[in-house]
């Protein structure tokens, strides 16, 4: 199971293969990546992934909604 952001064994290498730079401010996390892709998150992970999906994908990503649905059981 990928859990990227998460999981530092996983989002770490991803974070140093693609020189994401991260630091704080308080509560909240920056990263960005060549100072074009910049994102933010409660956790330094989140604001990576957001950061590294940004720079693949771009500022805005649709989401189909069979993947926001939630499953009831």
């Amino acid at each position: 199971v990928h859990r990227y952001s998460t999981v530092w064994a996983q989002g770490g290498e991803i974070i140093e293969r693609e020189n994401i730079s991260l630091w704080t401010e308080g509560y909240n996390w920056e990263a960005t990546q060549y100072g074009k892709h910049t994102q933010w998150g409660d956790t330094p992970l989140v604001a990576a992934m957001r950061c590294y999906v940004a720079s693949k994908l771009g500022d805005t990503v649709d989401i189909p909604d069979e993947l926001l649905r939630k499953e009831t059981v």
